[in-house]
């Protein structure tokens, strides 16, 4: 049980694409993500002046442009490794992505239904019989793929009319709209981004990890007393830390592995008005 869960556990790289560091990563994917969402500004505009827009497309739009604001508004905090900037990133990506899947969902379930619908034949009436030898023989290229024609009299005022409907072979409906030329090559690609989109939350998740635990003192965790802790930022801090704490603190605490606490509690002027001080005193410099 413990080597599974070892096995399911987030992996934690220390480099992007095995030669970037994770901040160069992380901005680059923020970057490209930014770039993404603007799309929504140019489907609002497209229904400005008179495009046909299903609901769905409108609150993708619409999310697009929110999601783009909450974005753009860490981007300058994250280049200078802020906690609350890169654990609210690392957790705005992951959502992203997972409403991102679902509106995927939703979009291939419609597009399938639609060429199901196209390439469906179960019920078609053929004016003539001539037109169905045509549509329906094989030997004759056959536009219907028909397995037995039903022929339907009905009355009319000069005598009777004749329809003759084909019925198809007995295929299911979703599987006509999937199985057609091109769409396991559709398939294929879109797993290949989702792969590629799970790489990225990875290494957001990462950087994120590697901000926060670097900005443990020794006399305080990540978002608490002066070390980022006062008011709503680090109430919002501590909210999304408290979230999957194990992942940010990981065993060991809040020490980082492999390197110490940053000594950062005494301002750089009150160092320095000490060293002078003591230096005037004849004592020895703190190494």
């Amino acid at each position: 049980m413990v080597l599974l869960l070892r096995f399911l556990r987030m992996p934690r790289p220390t480099h992007f694409l095995g030669v970037l560091d994770l901040q160069h990563g992380a901005e680059l994917i923020l970057v490209c993500t930014l770039f993404n969402k603007i799309s929504g500004l140019y489907g609002i505009i497209a229904m400005l002046i008179g495009a046909e827009i299903s609901t769905l497309q409108l609150s993708m739009y619409f999310y697009s442009l929110l999601m783009f604001g909450a974005l753009i508004y860490t981007l300058p905090k994250l280049h200078q490794r802020n906690p609350l900037a890169a654990i609210s990133f690392a957790y705005l990506y992951l959502a992203d992505s997972l409403i991102n899947a679902l509106y995927t969902l939703l979009f291939g379930i419609s597009w399938f239904l639609v060429l199901a619908s196209k390439y469906s034949s179960a019920v078609r009436p053929i004016k003539s019989a001539g037109e169905t030898i045509d549509n329906t023989a094989g030997f004759t290229s056959s536009e219907f793929n028909a397995s037995e024609v039903d022929v339907v009299t009905y009355p009319s005022a000069s005598g009777q009319d004749a329809v003759a409907i084909g019925s198809g072979e007995g295929t299911s409906f979703l599987p006509s709209g999937v199985l057609q030329p091109g769409d396991s090559a559709s398939i294929l690609i879109i797993s290949m981004i989702w792969l590629i989109r799970i790489y990225f939350v990875i290494i957001v998740m990462a950087f994120a990890r590697e901000v926060v635990r670097g900005s443990a003192t020794p006399g305080e965790a990540p978002f608490t007393g002066r070390n980022y802790g006062e008011g709503w930022q680090g109430a919002l801090g501590r909210t999304l830390v408290s979230c999957n704490r194990g992942y940010w603190e990981g065993k060991s605490g809040w020490t980082p592995f492999g390197s110490k606490f940053r000594r950062s509690v005494e301002p750089e002027d009150g160092r320095r008005r000490r060293r002078r001080r003591d230096s005037s005193e004849g004592r020895s410099l703190p190494v």
